[in-house]
């Protein structure tokens, strides 16, 4: 199936697949037979091509390797968007001229209302993580604020009770975490662990470093990892697991989405 198993260090999953770094001839360049895509778990840039001479010219993505690290795990199906909010995908498929040294590389965001394409590059060769590495950080970074947006909107807005309506209508953009306290998988208080750090469940399905419960001062499952793994951006649904039984948040939601079908239950924590 191409790729290595990870061996990268805390950052990525023990599942994963570490694209880059690995020899050319692992990196792949379709999606395997049974597999929907790539949930891309872990993105880390470098600063490459620059010199010790400012006034030199840059080579520029084509010739330079921007991506230090680039690991994920296989999904045999599209999960329910809705569910892996905040999940950004690989997939790829072969160009126009079935030429089997490239491929097309498709980006792909989980979204309320599901999976969407937001960039395919055609024709890739071996090469096809650097250029893609930013996208996918990008909306990795940029799902999980959104997450964090949405929580800290839910605290303020429950805080004020009654008095919320004059603050304008709720962002819809937080992950599923909510979801999974509403379905009894996971509790308010549980701790979650990763990497020596530890997190605490708090209501609504806000994350909060340590072991304390608080009300406010939140974050989300993805944007609290990638915090304690900057540089490094992460998917932390693959990386918090449950202090009482050592399962995966990633885990439990795939558990769900079997449990339900048709799509998860509606979270009952809106203010």
């Amino acid at each position: 199936m191409h790729a290595t198993r990870a061996t990268a260090g805390p950052t990525v999953p023990p599942d994963a697949v570490t694209i880059v770094p690995a020899a050319p001839d692992r990196v792949p360049l379709r999606t395997p037979e049974g597999v929907w895509a790539l949930v891309v778990t872990t993105v880390g840039l470098t600063i490459a091509g620059c010199g010790t001479d400012p006034t030199a010219p840059h080579p520029g993505p084509v010739h330079t390797d921007i991506t230090a690290l680039f690991a994920g795990c296989w999904l045999p199906g599209p999960p329910p968007a809705s569910l892996n909010r905040g999940d950004v995908a690989v997939r790829l498929t072969a160009p126009a001229d079935r030429d089997r040294t490239r491929a097309d590389v498709e980006v792909l965001a989980a979204r309320e209302d599901g999976w969407t394409s937001v960039r395919t590059l055609p024709a890739l060769d071996t090469r096809w993580p650097h250029h893609v590495a930013t996208t996918v950080l990008s909306w990795m970074r940029g799902l999980a604020e959104e997450a964090v947006r949405t929580l800290t909107w839910r605290a303020f807005a429950a805080s004020l009770g009654s008095d919320c309506a004059h603050i304008g209508p709720p962002p819809d953009a937080a992950d599923a975490l909510g979801t999974l306290i509403d379905a009894g998988l996971v509790a308010v208080g549980d701790h979650l662990e990763w990497n020596e750090h530890t997190a605490t469940v708090c209501p609504g399905g806000a994350l909060v470093q340590g072991t304390e419960l608080r009300e406010l001062g939140g974050s989300a499952v993805s944007a609290l990892a990638t915090s304690l793994a900057t540089p490094v951006t992460v998917n932390g649904w693959h990386l918090w697991r449950l202090a009482r039984d050592g399962r995966t948040l990633a885990g439990l939601r795939a558990e769900l989405a079997a449990r339900c079908p048709d799509g998860p239950p509606a979270t009952s924590d809106l203010p």
